[in-house]
């Protein structure tokens, strides 16, 4: 059950995607959320149709409510309508690609402008089973060169690049069952590379989206970081 106090913020893949507080549509006045989206965190298939509804929650505060609760008096909001269509009355979505929304309910007579979000859940459309290709891109955001390299996963390397500071490439490579991305930096001073360790990207985390933003960051103190992305939608290099 989506907790009453506050806004889910559901994170699909286990490396690295996250939601930013700038994506989520602010919750209701009353600061808490009074309805459940049921079914909770829908998952589709590219022409995929699920009706949603919504379920109040025991005994909430009346001036939280709606004037109307019932299915007329709601209406029916997808952050991202390319991905997930939705039908503002009936509630019906439709999966349209690859990628995820957040699905939000709100009064008829009070979008998101007025505030009066009353339940929120996040739905998602999986890739196409036939997709195949891992899309990389990748990015060295430091003033120091930076070797970045692809692996599968049995540990064959799969693509390796040195980048200047502040150079950029594109792989396109097969997509493994799930895949780890290492990163070294030359820092000034030093006689070899310095390790920045590796980050995976497990295999369920590929059901929405091949498409991965690997940058070296640098940091104000100690070493860059390696950081991963899902990128929405799917892209080619």
């Amino acid at each position: 059950m989506t907790p009453r106090w506050s806004v889910v913020c559901a994170v699909l893949m286990a490396a690295a995607a996250a939601c930013r507080s700038n994506d989520l549509i602010r919750v209701d006045e009353c600061f808490i959320l009074v309805a459940e989206v049921v079914p909770e965190g829908p998952v589709l298939q590219i022409g995929d149709t699920v009706t949603v509804h919504a379920a109040f929650f025991p005994n909430p505060s009346g001036a939280c409510l709606p004037p109307d609760t019932t299915a007329a008096g709601l209406r029916w909001i997808s952050s991202d309508t390319d991905a997930i269509s939705i039908d503002p009355v009936a509630g019906r979505l439709t999966g349209r690609r690859a990628g995820w929304a957040q699905i939000i309910v709100v009064p008829r007579d009070g979008g998101p402008g007025g505030g009066r979000v009353l339940g929120t859940t996040v739905a998602s459309v999986l890739e196409p089973p036939g997709a195949d290709s891992l899309i990389s891109l990748v990015a060295n955001l430091t003033s120091d060169s930076a070797t970045v390299v692809l692996n599968d996963a049995t540990g064959t390397t799969l693509r390796t690049v040195t980048l200047r500071a502040q150079g950029v490439t594109c792989w396109n490579t097969p997509l493994s069952d799930s895949m780890p991305y290492s990163a070294a930096v030359y820092l000034p001073g030093q006689s070899g590379a310095t390790s920045l360790g590796a980050k995976w990207v497990v295999h369920r985390a590929f059901a929405s989206t091949h498409t991965w933003q690997v940058h070296i960051d640098p940091q104000s103190s100690g070493l860059p970081t390696l950081d991963l992305a899902g990128v929405q939608p799917d892209r080619g290099c």
